[in-house]
């Protein structure tokens, strides 16, 4: 590889990878959809999706240490407790290291995972693609990269997802969801027409004001999370706002639609599930903890403030509140049972509070309590 090759793969990341990661990482069930459509698999959706380590360490042909950063390396975990290993690389422009990286990528993959049964190495590469955000007629639908041992060859086929090629309809049929903030890709050759012709201008405000009425009846009827409609939203403002930065009144009619009051509503409901998760979070830890009096403390006070400041910020107050009084409550009696055990056993002050790391006072004094409750 040369140099100019080498620096092509050292300044990949783009704001379009940074949003593809945080979909996966905010979003980790949109990515379910996707792996049906590129892999022939019938994932249900109830999969468990387990991002891990992305960062690729090794050294190049010069023995320097080189990093690389994948877009998704992840393992889908089926309700039979069946697990499968993907790598997804979303790319914006075809630039002759793709093969390459693919490559490097999944062979560092495999070696994490790779295992010795019966004296024989075994590596298991990951099922891998590349969503291509920009493609033309001589884009190929998939990359080949064949692997040469001795007279044997062994072609390793790698598909390619191509997003100009779904339309709104298939995108939302097939619950492709992810590809929803790249979607504005397909207009990008015509930004100059558009952003001079105010009958363009109109019509694409109109087909987000269809992508915008759309989210939010998945929304409305349960297949998507309020959260994850609202990511959806911002993400391809953040999207439009770089691809069309040179082009004003595009980036106005796309971003007044998905970040003015569609963005605001879902924003409600993003924080009215994050309360709902809370409660849910402050339930399980006060009965991990034993900790019920103090959760609810935490509810009386929460709807007290609420009815000052607003029902829902003080319920997420209370329960916080509640929670967090719950966990010092429960950490000050397990103490307090510590020290008295080791003074029943015999122990003397100053080793007590040597061997739990306090102070000879503070051992006096839950001592002294205990006397005076007796």
């Amino acid at each position: 590889m040369n140099v100019s090759e080498r620096q092509k793969m050292e300044t990949i990341n783009t704001p379009y990878d940074d949003t593809f990661r945080t979909l996966l990482q905010d979003c980790p069930e949109l990515v379910v959809p996707l792996i049906n459509e590129l892999f022939g698999t019938n994932y249900t959706g109830r999969e468990v999706v387990v991002s891990n380590e992305n960062e690729i360490f090794f050294r190049n042909p010069e023995g320097k240490k080189e990093k690389r950063v994948t877009d998704s390396n992840l393992t889908l975990i089926s309700l039979k407790g069946i697990s499968k290993r993907y790598h997804l690389e979303c790319q914006s422009t075809a630039d002759g290291t793709m093969e390459i990286r693919m490559w490097e990528y999944d062979a560092q993959i495999a070696l994490r995972n790779k295992e010795y049964r019966d004296g024989v190495l075994y590596v298991n590469f990951p099922d891998s693609a590349v969503i291509y955000l920009r493609s033309n007629s001589n884009t190929p639908d998939e990359l080949k990269i064949c692997i040469c041992v001795g007279k044997k060859e062994i072609f390793y086929e790698i598909p390619i997802l191509k997003v100009k090629n779904y339309t709104l309809n298939e995108i939302f049929e097939k619950q492709l969801w992810m590809l929803i903030p790249f979607y504005i890709f397909r207009y990008e050759k015509e930004f100059r027409k558009i952003n001079r012709d105010e009958k363009r201008l109109r019509s694409l405000r109109m087909e987000y004001e269809n992508v915008a009425a759309r989210l939010d009846q998945e929304c409305q009827s349960g297949r998507m999370k309020p959260i994850t409609g609202g990511a959806l939203c911002e993400l391809a403002n953040n999207v439009v706002e770089k691809l069309a930065s040179k082009y004003d009144n595009v980036e106005k009619e796309v971003t007044e639609v998905m970040g003015g009051k569609v963005l605001n509503y879902r924003s409600k409901e993003i924080f009215r599930e994050a309360m709902e998760k809370g409660l849910e979070e402050g339930r399980r830890k006060g009965q991990e903890e034993g900790r019920e009096e103090g959760l609810e403390e935490g509810r009386k006070e929460g709807r007290k403030e609420g009815r000052l400041e607003g029902r829902l910020e003080g319920r997420l107050e209370g329960r916080l509140e509640g929670r967090l009084e719950g966990r010092l409550e429960g950490s000050n009696q397990k103490t307090v049972e510590l020290v008295t055990k080791k003074y029943q056993k015999g122990d003397s002050v100053s080793k007590i509070a040597e061997d739990l790391l306090m102070s000879v006072e503070e051992v006096e004094e839950i001592l002294g309590k205990m006397t005076v409750s007796q």
